[in-house]
This record gives C-alpha cells, structure tokens and sequence, in this order.
C-alpha cells in the first residue's frame, strides 16, 4: 500500500514559507533547538502491510522533510533519536538490516547534499560509535566530514546513543581531568589541598557532552502516542517542552510541527521564567563542597534540599500537564505541601548537624558559612 501524502505535504514551498513567516514574525518565540524522538516506524509498516525496514525507510524519508521544515521556521539546531544503544536488544535480524539502512541512509544522505548545502547544515552523528559496525562507522565519518565546515544549522543524529551512557561519558571525563591551580576552592577553605573536592558546574559538565555547543532542548516532540523520553537528551532537555502527538513518525506533517511551535510559543514566557530561575539558583546555589570542612552529611543534605525544591517546583509549575484543572490544582497543592514539609525536616537535620554554623536564608536558598568559604559560587 503507497502512503497518500497529506494536504498541507502537497503543497508547494511557497505555502509553507508562508506560514512559517507568520510563525518566525518578530516578537514570536521560535525555538533554537527542537528534539524529535521519531517513534512509530514499525507500527506504520503494519498498518501499511509493509516491512519493518520499509517502514523505517519512509522513516528517514520524514527526517529529511521534517529537517528542512525546521529550518525554514528558522530553527537552527535539530536533534533526533536515530538509534537507541537499547534497541541492540532486538532481534539479530532486525538489528543488521537497520545497521544496513542506517549505512544505506548516510551514504544516500553524502550523495544529496542539497539540503545541507543550501542551509549551511553541519550533521553530527553522535553515540557511542563504537558498538556500530564499521561500515556504519565509515559512512557517519564521512557525512560528518563532508559538512564540518557548514556553520548556520546543525543536524545531531543520534545513533547507537542513550542519555545514560552519554552523561556517564561525560562524567568520566570530567573526572579524568586534573585539578588545576586555579580551581573554583580557594586556598582558604581547607588546610591541605589533598582534601579538596573539584565541584561540577553545568557549563563544565555541557562542554564534555556529545551535543557540546548546542543549546539547550526547547521544544521535544515524540511522535506515536508514546509519552516516555526513552532515555532521549534528558540533561539537554530538562527545560524543554514536551509535546507527543499520536502520529506516527512517517505520517508526521507539515502542520504537526506547526502545532507544536505555536505549543511552544504558548508556553515561551512561562519557560523563560524557569530557564531564567533555573539560572539565577545555579549562581547563587550551585556549590563547591571542599571535603573536610562541612561534613559529607550536611553536604549531602545540602544537596538533597536543592533536588527536592528543584523537583517539587517542576512538578508544580510543569507547563506540559495533561491534567484538568482541578486535578492540576491539587497536584500543585499536594506539590507545595511535600516540599514544605520535606524542607522543614532537612533544615531541622542540618541544625543539629555538626554544620550548625551553615546559614540558609529563604527564599533565595543562598548558601554561607560563618567560618571559612567551604561552599562557594561556582
């Protein structure tokens, strides 16, 4: 059965361009970065009476028409959840014939760089390669080297690729480094510098991911109906907006995104004030904790009180809910009531703890010490 392309899918350039400057307008928000987890490959293929890699064929079909769609709203980062390091677990047949595609796909990607070319796209095949056969391995290498010098939009295909993997990646080289000189401890919070403790800062810890100098995720759409992130760019994505359609990844439209950009112009102001809070908590509470001066359980409380106002505040002013009203309301309250209440029994712990000299002023949560700095901004 040939898949009937949809309406707004027909129609030419121009139309689309069209909305798109309507969409783009000045005073509009347009997403910087957006995220696609392109799921319902397979289940298109079955209602199609087709094969799984047919499916996943007119998969890569959409990716391309939903990259060009994207550029022209004036998005300039594009992310999209090509291969999870998960899906090794299929069976072995499926597995070598979408490590074939996949090779099939860039090599086919390398030979029409129309797109790419025209928008100045550089493509990053990002994951942990390594579990990839060679072949594929080759053909990303040269995809990746073909438009390395492309600098106005970027396309991160990531394959072979789970957020866990990546943030222990990063992690591991973070601590690979040495400890510099000028760390962020000054000579005064500890007698010795063998018991110092290098903090990790967002910036620092951004610099070793795979989508290093991406911004972060504004807008992450997952098609299917599905409403899990799958493990999908989950440190990138923690201020984004999540949208999930019930469309299935190849049926994807012109007019889905559109949907799902004017959800996110919605909600803009809303992100911006979370971004914006999220950003002023870093440099006022974001912490280096030098081992020796404040005892490992006072730190640890420490950072326990941040997780919990972090998440009770994202539970509670969560612009993605699909609840009514009502029940969003109680949420909320329910919400308000669990960070009290856990906050007030921390802070009771960190009085009686051996940091009682630790003074947390509310409601900025700004972190000080009467004697000595062992906590500072990062």
């Amino acid at each position: 059965m040939v898949e009937t392309p949809r309406l707004w899918d027909r129609l030419g350039g121009c139309a689309r361009r069209a909305v798109a400057a309507v969409l783009a307008a000045p005073g509009r928000a347009v997403p910087h970065h957006i995220g696609f987890v392109m799921d319902g490959n397979r289940r298109f293929a079955q209602a199609h009476c087709m094969r799984k890699i047919d499916g996943h064929a007119h998969g890569y079909r959409r990716l391309i028409d939903a990259l060009e769609w994207c550029l022209e709203l004036g998005v300039r980062y594009v992310s999209v959840y090509a291969f999870s390091i998960d899906n090794y677990r299929r069976s072995g047949e499926e597995v070598s014939m979408l490590m074939a595609l996949a090779e099939d796909k860039l090599a086919h990607m390398l030979e029409e760089l129309d797109v790419l070319v025209r928008h100045g796209v550089q493509v990053r095949v990002i994951g942990d390669l390594s579990l990839a056969p060679v072949a594929v391995q080759v053909a990303a290498s040269r995809i990746m080297d073909a438009t390395a010098h492309h600098s106005r939009a970027v396309l991160n295909l990531c394959f072979s690729y789970t957020a866990s993997e990546e943030l222990h990646r990063a992690l591991d080289h973070l601590a690979a480094q040495p400890v510099s000189s000028s760390s962020d401890i000054s000579s005064n919070d500890v007698s010795s510098s063998s018991s110092r403790s290098r903090g990790v800062s967002a910036a620092a810890l951004d610099a070793h991911l795979y989508t290093a100098g991406c911004p972060p995720v504004d807008l992450l759409v997952r098609t299917s109906g599905e409403t899990r992130l799958s493990d999908f760019l989950l440190w990138q994505c923690r201020h984004a907006l999540l949208v999930f359609t019930s469309v299935l990844w190849p049926e994807f439209g012109f007019l889905d995104l559109v949907a799902a950009v004017l959800e996110f112009q919605r909600h803009a102001p809303h992100l911006q004030r979370l971004r914006e809070a999220a950003e002023l908590q870093a440099s006022t509470v974001s912490c280096t904790v030098a081992s020796g001066s404040v005892p490992g359980g006072a730190a640890e409380l420490l950072l326990q009180l941040q997780a919990v106002k972090w998440a009770a505040r994202r539970w509670q002013d969560s612009p993605c809910s699909v609840a009514s009203p009502a029940s969003a309301s109680s949420r909320s309250d329910d919400a308000a009531s669990e960070e009290e209440a856990l906050d007030t029994t921390l802070r009771a712990r960190l009085q009686h703890s051996e940091a009682a000299h630790v003074v947390l002023r509310q409601p900025e949560l700004e972190l000080e010490l009467a004697q000595g700095c062992s906590l500072k901004q990062c």
